[in-house]
């Protein structure tokens, strides 16, 4: 055998035994994963995708080192593994979710409605995607509308108290304030509705505003 053959054998050896390692960490983090050692799946998968080479990216364990890395709390992981699985077109529902996810548990509130946005865009059927965005409207709207209630209550009870009239300025700008705020309710539960047309407390919010406003008008 010349020296070249012998060379060649022996970098395809070396090549395919890289390869088996790879595939035999990937199964070991799999069983890791399945009896919910999360920290020694990720330690696996990690170490095989290091020796993953011009093999063709693994993306069902690049998710999953996503997912154990967010059930072991490390979250700068979990989204450079989760963004790797959206980047790819793997998963995308399920990776949008975790992304979501991530960013409300690093309090970015701003980062997680628009994940879940770009989410809609790339999977506008998912039914989980929509009631999370449609669960933060109801949210911002609850608040608006818990804000109106408190100000027309208190106006009406120094009208009460005799303190002023309806016909006072105060009292005027005070339910002019309100009127705002149960508006900017309506704006937000009539999205959450759009999206999840079966919350009943949507619903309900959303019809004590409008009878506020009638009885304001």
């Amino acid at each position: 055998m010349t020296r070249l053959a012998l060379f060649l054998l022996m970098c395809f050896s070396f090549s395919s035994l890289y390869s088996q390692n790879a595939e035999t960490l990937k199964i070991e983090g799999n069983k890791a994963m399945s009896t919910q050692q999360y920290a020694v799946a990720l330690s696996k998968f990690e170490k095989a995708l290091s020796m993953w080479g011009n093999k063709p990216a693994d993306k069902a364990m690049i998710f999953a080192m996503g997912d154990c890395a967010y059930r072991v709390n490390d979250m700068k992981k979990s989204l450079k593994y989760i963004d790797m699985s959206i980047a790819s077109g793997y998963n995308l529902d399920m990776a949008y979710q975790y992304r979501a996810y991530i960013m409300k548990a690093q309090n970015n509130n701003e980062e997680y409605i628009k994940t879940l946005k770009e989410g809609l865009v790339k999977v506008p059927a998912s039914k989980a995607l929509k009631e999370m965005l449609a669960k933060n409207y109801f949210a911002e709207g609850d608040v608006h509308y818990h804000a109106a209630s408190e100000i027309i209550k208190n106006a009406v009870g120094q009208v009460n108290a005799g303190k002023m009239t309806a016909a006072d300025k105060a009292f005027i700008e005070q339910s002019a304030k309100a009127k705002r705020e149960f508006n900017e309710a309506l704006k937000d539960l009539n999205m959450s509705l759009e999206l999840n047309p079966a919350d009943k407390n949507a619903a309900i919010v959303k019809k004590n505003c409008l009878s506020q406003l009638n009885v304001m008008l």
